[in-house]
């Protein structure tokens, strides 16, 4: 029994030194990720950290990512790629998808960047957003650096892109906000995203055409917001978008009550408003599950495809009724509880792929990122036990094949996805969350 003993005890501290090998591991990714220099086109200096090697650029939630995972291992990276983030804000409050800091000779033929920017406006970034992870990060930023002057200065920047959601981004006026292409959601060919198209085969590649089009169409309206909603080509009120601008709110409103009690009050409001907004409009009781929805004229139809985002209420305080369906769904074999969790889109829906070893992306891989908010959304309900089951499959994953952007949810291999990719170091926090008791 001692020998066994003394076995148990040798695989724990191998296991704690293979987990603080991996934040390191981390680190090292994210420094060389690092771009920095003078943009020439903005005139100002920047420094953020790319997604990849190949995706040179910034991206907007990817820099979100990148911020809350350096806020821990180095805050004066984090703080420097929030600001560069939050420098490019337009009077409105909108700040994009993508930042293109210097422009490379290769750039010029990525025909979907080409439509994607605004000729009336600059070519130095897109048109679109993407989900409003940024309240997230300055709130990580201040928890692991308590530097409230550094939340002072940039918290108003931050309200003011919510306020730009939520005065320009909600033309039904029904609380939720709408997104315009599924780039903005950041799950670009999720399988839901068919629906509004009218591809009821599940064709990825019927997708991306219809994707091009309307991004042609929108470059031709120079990108105008009335025009695009009017013709409602895709308008959809997303429930993972919506989450986080919800979860974003909350975590602004969290940072207001440091210094603004009056303030945290009205942000609060604004967030628990949204929340009601998700639980009243985009939860179906007949399939016991979130679908977004998407506007044809003045009709709104449910897209009835489960897919990652149906889960992402998972991470508001919802009805327990809601709350216990969905980890039904999620612990189901059939559907997300892939053998590695958790699959993009539910196995048993014809659109599932998942795709691997393709570009065609979302259809059924398993993500980190999107990991991270299930396992903390059920962290925050006590369901820490499914919590660090995701996290340790999570971590198998990294430990076999790296930090990579996408796994096939049933043997892990990346297939075709980017290595050493920026926001699978999300998975630290998963090493904390397997620590805790």
């Amino acid at each position: 029994m001692d020998f066994l003993k003394k076995l148990v005890k040798i695989e724990k501290i191998y296991i704690i030194f293979k987990m603080e090998n991996l934040k390191e591991k981390a680190f090292s990714l994210l420094k060389r990720n690092i771009k920095k220099g003078h943009s020439k086109n903005f005139k100002r200096d920047y420094f953020y950290l790319s997604p990849d090697s190949v995706h040179f650029h910034q991206w907007f939630w990817d820099s979100c990512f990148h911020i809350i995972v350096m806020s821990k291992l180095d805050s004066g990276t984090a703080k420097k790629e929030f600001e560069t983030l939050i420098s490019v804000q337009q009077e409105d409050g909108f700040i994009p998808h993508i930042i293109f800091w210097k422009w490379r000779l290769r750039d010029r033929f990525q025909k979907w960047w080409q439509k994607e920017v605004n000729s009336l406006k600059t070519n130095l970034f897109t048109a679109e957003i993407q989900p409003p992870v940024i309240g997230l990060s300055l709130l990580e930023i201040y928890k692991n650096t308590n530097d409230l002057e550094f939340v002072k200065r940039n918290i108003e920047k931050v309200e003011k892109y919510y306020l730009y959601l939520k005065e320009k981004r909600d033309p039904d006026k029904d609380g939720l906000i709408s997104i315009i292409t599924p780039m903005e959601s950041g799950m670009d060919l999720c399988s839901h995203y068919d629906i509004p198209f009218g591809n009821t085969k599940h064709d990825p590649l019927a997708t991306k055409k219809h994707i091009t089009e309307i991004l042609t169409k929108y470059k031709n309206w120079n990108w105008d917001l009335d025009k695009i909603f009017e013709s409602s080509l895709f308008d959809v009120e997303d429930v993972s978008f919506n989450t986080i601008y919800c979860l974003g709110l909350h975590a602004l409103a969290e940072l207001y009550g440091e210094f603004d009690k009056n303030k945290q009050k009205e942000i609060r409001k604004w967030a628990n408003n949204v929340k009601e907004c998700i639980i009243d409009k985009l939860w179906f009781d007949d399939q016991q599950i979130y679908f977004s929805l998407y506007h044809n004229g003045t009709a709104e139809i449910p897209m009835e495809v489960k897919t990652i985002s149906s889960l992402f209420p998972l991470t508001l305080s919802i009805p327990n009724f809601q709350l216990n369906y969905l980890i039904g769904h999620l612990q189901n074999e059939r559907e997300f509880w892939s053998p590695y969790p958790i699959s993009s889109v539910s196995m048993d829906e014809s659109s599932f792929g998942p795709l691997t070893d393709t570009r065609l992306i979302w259809r059924g891989t398993s993500w980190i990122n999107t990991n991270w908010f299930i396992a903390n959304g059920l962290e925050k309900h006590g369901y820490t036990a499914l919590a660090k089951k995701i996290a340790r499959k999570t971590i198998e994953l990294i430990l076999k094949f790296g930090f990579c952007e996408y796994y096939d949810p049933f043997d892990g291999h990346p297939g075709r996805a980017m290595r050493n990719f920026g926001w699978s170091t999300l998975a630290i926090d998963f090493i904390d969350l397997l620590n805790r008791n």
